[in-house]
């Protein structure tokens, strides 16, 4: 089915157009710094947010085939063209990402640091990020996936708080060399095939040493954004120190597009001669899991605990990804969905609370105990993100777990593990904030305004929505 109206391409543009306008915009007299490019970034988010609802009530959410292709000519020798589609999984995920930036945005609301120039790199890796997941051929995936690092760069280098410079040049290079050795894979696949198609690659066959190397590259250029071994020190080094909430929701993004390039470039049967790669690789990631979530839980450093967790979560589905199951691929796709938008709240409102701490200059211990709005939200996002059934993650994670416990028993329990110990860490932050303590001073004068509270509770009714019903927004599910 073709797109009516360019819906797709309208959904890359507006993020594009908004930040065209944010660089127009200009305070009026007495407002605060950038409070209008503030505006226009949520109006511009809130505007795409209604054109993907759109586009969900037209799609087919029962064909897993992509649907409302557009085509565009770009170049005749060689013949190539620039494809657009969108399946539920993908348009699943623009939607969380939107949703999760909106999220980020209410975190520096009261923030006027550079406000104008973090809307604009913030539209710019919206439109980059909403490009790469309908991308339907292998040039115009390779374009968005490389154009993403430079809102990326700009917005780790000016608000991530990294006090060392050299940390953000090898995490900008890592990524780049990345995109190198994916771009020398997509010259491969489309000199052997001649197909663009992403749709088209995993029924492509290699000769024996060209498929080492094109599914080496492609594997290597998607790990290297995962902060598996051994990449997990400089990712960590990079999200765990971000003290702007938005910043490290983008960053935190950007492991989303390497478990989404897995699922677009994965063969639907794996070469046998790779078995033995693909077993080294899931030890490695499950060790890696287990690590991060045992230093999550001794940290006491909140944005690690919380990075634990991204982490966590992020290698289960990378490994769900490589079952290689329909069932799992769809249950990948519902659970994404409600964990990005229980990462962006939940690092919003710690952050809500990291900051009031370091106004007051003391320990938050019993800080929940004083504020209602603020210890109702947190403590449901931490229930959420938990796993306890208040979300489609409950559900869908199930279903990974009991998959990959019949794959593997033993790695199987050790992913349990690893997600037993980021709970444990986010409930023993909760009870840490819950439980009273006379020292502290901060008082029901630091809790979350009324306006914040009830976007919270629309967050908080779209989680419990989804575990009743997926895809309970479009009429014909």
């Amino acid at each position: 089915m073709n797109s009516p109206f360019a819906l797709l391409s309208l959904i890359v543009a507006v993020p594009f157009f908004g930040m065209l306008f944010v660089l127009s915009s200009k305070d009026a007299k007495g407002a605060l710094p950038g409070r209008n490019a503030f505006n226009v970034c949520v109006f511009t988010i809130i505007s795409n947010i209604i054109l993907i609802w759109r586009i969900f009530m037209i799609l087919n959410e029962k064909s897993a085939s992509l649907q409302l292709i557009e085509r565009f000519d770009w170049l005749n020798t060689p013949n190539i063209d620039i494809v657009l589609g969108v399946d539920v999984f993908s348009l699943l995920l623009i939607l969380a990402v939107h949703l999760a930036v909106l999220i980020g945005l209410f975190g520096v609301s009261a923030n006027t640091f550079r406000q104008k120039s973090l809307m604009v790199f913030t539209l710019l890796f919206l439109s980059m990020i909403t490009g790469f997941l309908v991308a339907a051929d292998i040039f115009s995936f390779y374009i968005f996936f490389e154009a993403m690092l430079l809102p990326l760069f700009m917005i780790i280098g000016m608000f991530g708080e990294v006090r060392k410079q050299g940390l953000i040049n090898r995490f900008f290079l890592y990524n780049f060399i990345g995109a190198i050795i994916l771009f020398s894979a997509t010259m491969l696949i489309f000199y052997h095939r001649g197909s663009t198609m992403l749709a088209d690659v995993g029924s492509i066959s290699f000769p024996a040493p060209l498929r080492y190397y094109i599914w080496g590259a492609v594997c290597l250029s998607f790990v290297s954004r995962i902060p598996v071994w051994p990449f997990h020190y400089w990712i960590s080094s990079i999200n765990s120190g971000i003290r702007n909430p938005l910043a490290f929701i983008i960053t935190a993004l950007l492991p989303l597009t390497a478990i989404y390039g897995f699922i677009r470039f994965l063969p639907a049967r794996l070469p046998l001669e790779l078995g033995d790669y693909i077993m080294y690789g899931e030890i490695i990631a499950v060790v890696t899991m287990l690590f991060i979530a045992l230093i999550g839980f001794t940290n006491r450093d909140y944005q690690y605990k919380i990075f634990a967790y991204v982490t966590v979560y992020y290698i289960l589905y990378l490994l769900g990804v490589f079952v290689n199951d329909e069932l799992i691929m769809t249950s990948i796709g519902y659970s994404l969905f409600c964990f990005l938008i229980i990462m962006a709240s939940l690092e919003v409102v710690s952050g809500y609370i990291y900051h009031k701490e370091q106004e007051a200059q003391c320990v938050s211990n019993g800080f929940l105990c004083r504020v209602k709005r603020l210890s109702f939200v947190y403590s449901f996002i931490t229930v959420a993100a938990v796993g306890l059934p208040v979300s489609a993650v409950f559900v869908n994670n199930f279903l990974i777990l009991s998959r990959l416990l019949g794959f593997n028993v033993k790695m199987g329990v050790l992913l349990v593990l690893s997600l037993a110990f980021v709970g444990v860490t986010l409930i023993q932050e909760l009870l840490r904030l819950k439980q009273d303590s006379k020292e502290c001073r901060l008082g029901k004068n630091d809790d979350i305004s009324k306006p914040f509270f009830a976007f919270m509770l629309f967050v908080i009714f779209i989680l419990l929505m989804s575990f009743v019903k997926p895809l309970w927004f479009v009429a014909s599910a």
